[in-house]
C-alpha cells in the first residue's frame, strides 16, 4: 500500500499542532487540505488515528505509534537534498536548541548566528533533564548539556568540563579558606536546588560517598535565585563553577570531595547529524569547543 509524503506531513504537522488549522499554517497550505490528506489516510486504517475536539484534536494509541515511526520523514528528505547537494548551507531555516547553560552555550550560539545569519535560532532554557527529553521527541535539533549515559539514539561532542563548588558570601566565617570539605559544609545552613536538579544529583553524590545527608532549609529553582539567596545571607550555595559569572557580593570556593569532572556536552539524534543546521553547528562547536578532549569523546 503507498502512503504519499504529503499525507504523512498533513498528519506529523496536525500531530504536533494538535489543531487542522495550525497545521495548515506550518505547512503553508489549506485546512481542506490538510483535513482532505488526514483523511485519506485514515481511511487506510481500520481504527482512527485523531480523537477530534471542539478546539482540537488528540492522536489515539495507533496515532501516536504511527508518529514515532513517520516523524523521521522530515529528515529523509532533508537527507536526500543533501545527498544531492553536499555543500548546501542552513540558509533560511530554522534550528530549535535546548539549553541548560546559557553561560557556557551563548558564545557558541552567538557564532553560530554570525556565521549563517539567514537561520533562524529557536532557543529553550530549560533543566538538564528537559533537554534530553526535547532532543529524543525531536523538539529540538540541538541539545546543550551534560549526558552522563549512553544512549542509542544520541550522540554527543564533550565541549567543556567543570566541577560541582560552593558559593558564600565574602564575610562568611568560612570565606578565608582555600578550598571547603563536606564536613565543613554539614554543619552550615545549606541552600539547595529542587530533586531533579542536575546540580542537586552532583551535591547528593558528593555527601553520600562521606555518608553525609544534604540538609537545606531554603530550595530554589536555579542558579540566579541560589546566589540572591546566599547574598542576602540564607546559607550556602552550589554552582558548578562554569555556570556563575563572577559577582563581589560572593566568592566561590572548590569542594576538596567533588573530584569528578562534569562533561556538558553538544547533543543530538544519531540519524539527523548530516542534515543541515545540525550538522553546521557539530562542527563549529568541534571548532569552538573548550578544553583538551581527545576524539573518543564524540559518539
Amino acid at each position: 500500500m503507498d502512503y504519499s509524503m504529503a499525507e504523512i506531513r498533513a498528519f506529523n504537522a496536525t500531530f504536533q499542532t494538535g489543531n487542522f488549522t495550525r497545521a495548515a499554517a506550518l505547512l503553508s497550505v489549506s485546512q481542506p487540505a490538510i483535513t482532505a490528506q488526514i483523511r485519506k489516510l485514515e481511511s487506510r486504517f481500520s481504527t482512527p488515528l485523531l480523537e477530534r475536539f471542539n478546539k482540537g484534536v488528540r492522536a489515539t494509541e495507533l496515532g501516536t505509534q504511527l508518529y514515532r515511526i513517520t516523524r523521521q520523514y522530515h529528515d529523509l528528505e532533508a537527507a536526500i537534498e543533501v545527498l544531492s547537494n553536499p555543500t548546501l548551507s542552513p540558509g533560511k531555516m530554522t534550528l530549535k536548541v535546548a539549553n541548560a547553560s546559557s553561560i557556557i552555550f551563548m558564545p557558541l550560539i552567538a557564532e553560530f548566528s554570525r556565521r549563517f545569519p539567514l537561520t533562524t535560532l529557536k532557543i529553550e532554557s530549560v533543566t538538564t533533564s528537559e533537554c534530553k527529553e526535547l532532543v529524543l521527541n525531536r523538539k529540538v535539533d540541538i541539545g546543550l548539556f551534560p549526558l552522563r549515559d549512553e544512549n542509542r539514539e544520541l550522540s554527543r561532542l564533550a565541549f567543556t568540563s567543570h566541577r560541582l563548588t560552593a558559593v558564600l558570601r565574602p564575610d562568611h566565617a568560612l570565606a578565608g579558606k582555600n578550598s571547603l570539605s563536606v564536613r565543613d559544609l554539614a554543619n552550615e545552613p545549606l541552600i539547595v536546588y529542587k530533586p531533579e536538579a542536575y546540580t542537586q544529583h552532583q551535591l547528593e553524590e558528593v555527601f553520600g560517598r562521606h555518608q553525609l545527608t544534604v540538609s537545606g532549609n531554603v530550595v530554589v529553582d536555579n542558579r540566579m535565585d541560589m546566589s540572591e539567596a546566599v547574598c542576602h545571607g540564607l546559607g550556602i550555595g552550589f554552582v558548578l563553577e562554569q555556570d556563575l559569572r563572577p559577582d563581589p557580593r560572593f566568592i566561590v570556593l572548590p569542594i576538596v570531595e567533588a573530584t569528578d569532572d562534569v562533561i556538558e556536552h553538544v547533543v543530538w539524534i544519531k540519524n539527523r547529524r548530516s542534515l543541515p543546521g545540525i550538522r553546521d553547528f557539530i562542527q563549529l562547536a568541534m571548532e569552538l569547543r573548550c578544553g583538551t578532549f581527545i576524539s573518543a569523546e564524540v559518539s
